[in-house]
């Protein structure tokens, strides 16, 4: 177990585990509810959402609009947020802590629905990590990260509103989609992400300027059996994966400055 910064960057982490389709997961919802409000996840909510589904018309494959369903289960502080589809579960973190404790929470998670719906497989199991770099008063942003994600903004005239890194590499079985924004504003998340109405530390929510984002999305995908024991092993071999990523992105003086 490592010792975890001062104050770390990271403002949002998520887990989630895609498994086979519950059609019925209304009638499964009470049990489920109870079980995860005991659990310390008593804020329920229902949403819908429109997603992009395959189908077949006039012989050919073609991207569909559907309603998909989604249930919200989060804590009463609003920094844990359990969300449940047909086919996932996802944890949404804005307080991680380490990162034994919040995968021990995940997989209670996990544990909960197997109990009521019984899991069959396991199709894709995936970790990320959002991490806001914020220069403190005095400091310049290139002393923070590698020279390989700054991009041009160095080179070119003026201030920098926008810059964009992206990096899909694959290392056994775990893929690994490594991206830095660097922007010029308030707090954001990336366009793919709903995290709801969670509560984010203020020193993340006040900072105005020149930061960045590093945004580093690992998962395998591999149909499997259901095992808790299997994805445990997975998310942990993920996450020292995204722990390589985020050490390479910043440079040895964002960790002094990160552990002051």
């Amino acid at each position: 177990m490592g010792t975890p910064l001062k104050t770390p960057p990271v403002y949002f982490t998520a887990a989630q585990v895609r498994f086979n389709a519950i059609l019925k997961l209304r009638e499964f919802l009470p049990t489920i509810q109870e079980e995860l409000r005991k659990a310390g996840f008593p804020d329920y909510g229902e949403h819908q959402a429109v997603v992009l589904q395959l189908a077949s018309q006039d012989g050919k494959v073609a991207p569909v609009p559907a309603v998909q369903e989604r249930f919200s289960f989060g804590n009463v502080k609003k920094t844990h947020n359990f969300w449940l589809d047909s086919q996932t579960l996802t944890l949404q973190s804005t307080d991680y802590g380490r990162f034994e404790d919040f995968s021990a929470v995940f997989l209670r998670g996990l544990d909960i629905m197997h109990g009521v719906v019984r899991l069959d497989l396991t199709e894709r199991v995936g970790l990320r990590y959002l991490d806001r770099v914020m220069p403190r008063e005095g400091d310049a942003l290139e002393q923070y990260l590698a020279p390989e994600v700054l991009g041009l903004s160095r080179r070119l005239r003026g201030n920098p509103l926008h810059s964009y890194s992206e990096t899909l590499s694959e290392m056994d079985n775990i893929k690994l989609m490594s991206r830095v924004v660097i922007q010029n504003g308030g707090l954001a998340y990336p366009p793919d992400l709903t995290p709801g109405d969670v509560a984010v530390a203020e020193r993340f929510r006040a900072y105005k300027g020149l930061s960045a984002i590093l945004d580093n999305d690992g998962f395998v995908e591999s149909r499997e059996e259901y095992s808790r024991e299997a994805v445990s092993k997975l998310l942990h071999a993920i996450h020292d994966v995204i722990i390589g990523a985020f050490h390479a992105a910043a440079s040895d003086y964002a960790f002094k400055v990160w552990n002051e």
